[in-house]
C-alpha cells in the first residue's frame, strides 16, 4: 500500500529532459523496501515533446500530461498531482532538489501531517546550509483538498501563487514546522534549473493578490480563493508499478475490531 506520494512537475522546451531521468535513476537505487511504499506522480505541464520514462527505471510512477500549454501553470500542475496522490502523506518539490534515502525513510515513518505543513532546510551544491524553498514541503492531501489547493487564478502569469498559498493555509489554521535539520533538501548540481524562458513579470499577479487580500479582510475565511481547480484537460500517459511487489504482511485484525474507538475519538 502506498504510504507516501512524491509529486513533482516540469515543463521541457525540447532540452534538459535528463534532469528528470537522472533524478528517477537516483531514487531507483534506493532500498526496494522503501520504494515499494512510495508513488511518484510526475506532471508534465505540456512540454513541447512528450516525455518518456526509460523502461528500466523500476519505480511506482504515474505520469500525467497536461494538454494545454498554460504559462506559469505551477498551481494547476500541483493541484493535478495532489488529486492523483494515492496516500494522504505527500511530498511536493521541484526537479532542482532531491532527498537522501534516510530522509525518505524518515518521512515514510512520520505520522500523517493532518493540518501541519512541514518545510525542509536545504543544503547547496557546495555544502552550505540555506533556508527552505517556498514550494517544497510535506503535507496532508486531505487538508490540501479541504482548502481547495492552489488558487489557479494565478496560473497564466508569474508570481504570488506560493506566497498566497501560504497565507491562505495559515489563515485557516494550518501549522508550519520544520523537519529535523538532519533531514534536509539538497540542491541538485544542474546547469539549468529552469527549462523555459518565460518572462517573470509580477505586475498582473500582484493585482490579483491584492484583490484577494481585500476580499479576505472584507468577507472572511470563505472568500478570496477561486475554489476552481483543474482548468485544463490532461492524459494519463503511464501508470507503472514496481516489478518487485510489497512483502506480505499479517492482517491487522485488531484495527477492524477497534473501529468504535476511532468513531468515539475522531
Amino acid at each position: 500500500m502506498t504510504q507516501l506520494t512524491y509529486v513533482t512537475h516540469f515543463y521541457f522546451d525540447g532540452k534538459n529532459e535528463a534532469v528528470l531521468v537522472d533524478l528517477l535513476r537516483k531514487y531507483a537505487s534506493y532500498s526496494p523496501a522503501i520504494l515499494q511504499k512510495i508513488q511518484f506522480v510526475l506532471v508534465d505541464d505540456a512540454s513541447i515533446e512528450k516525455v518518456e520514462i526509460p523502461a528500466d527505471i523500476d519505480l511506482n510512477i504515474l505520469l500525467l500530461r497536461i494538454r494545454e500549454n498554460i504559462p506559469w501553470n505551477q498551481p494547476g500542475a500541483r493541484n493535478l498531482g495532489l488529486t492523483y496522490a494515492r496516500s494522504d502523506k505527500v511530498f511536493v518539490s521541484d526537479l532542482d532538489h532531491d532527498l537522501r534515502e534516510d530522509t525518505l525513510a524518515y518521512i515514510l515513518a512520520m505520522k500523517d501531517p493532518r493540518r501541519t505543513i512541514y518545510k525542509l532546510k536545504r543544503t547547496t551544491v557546495s555544502g552550505e546550509p540555506i533556508g527552505p524553498h517556498p514550494n517544497t514541503f510535506v503535507l496532508s492531501r486531505a487538508h490540501f483538498m479541504k482548502l481547495f489547493g492552489y488558487d489557479e487564478d494565478f496560473s497564466g502569469h508569474y508570481g504570488f501563487d506560493d506566497a498566497m498559498f501560504w497565507r491562505w493555509q495559515r489563515y485557516h489554521g494550518t501549522r508550519f514546522m520544520y523537519l529535523p535539520s538532519a533531514h534536509r533538501l539538497y540542491v541538485r548540481d544542474l546547469e539549468l534549473t529552469s527549462s523555459h524562458t518565460l518572462e517573470r513579470d509580477l505586475e498582473h499577479n500582484r493585482k490579483v493578490a491584492e484583490e484577494k487580500k481585500m476580499l479576505w479582510k472584507k468577507y472572511g475565511p470563505a472568500a478570496g480563493h477561486s475554489n476552481q481547480g483543474l482548468r485544463f484537460t490532461w492524459d494519463i500517459i503511464e501508470d507503472r508499478q514496481m516489478r518487485i511487489g510489497p512483502p506480505a504482511t499479517e492482517p491487522n485484525k485488531l484495527w477492524v475490531k477497534t473501529w468504535w474507538w476511532r468513531w468515539l475519538w475522531g
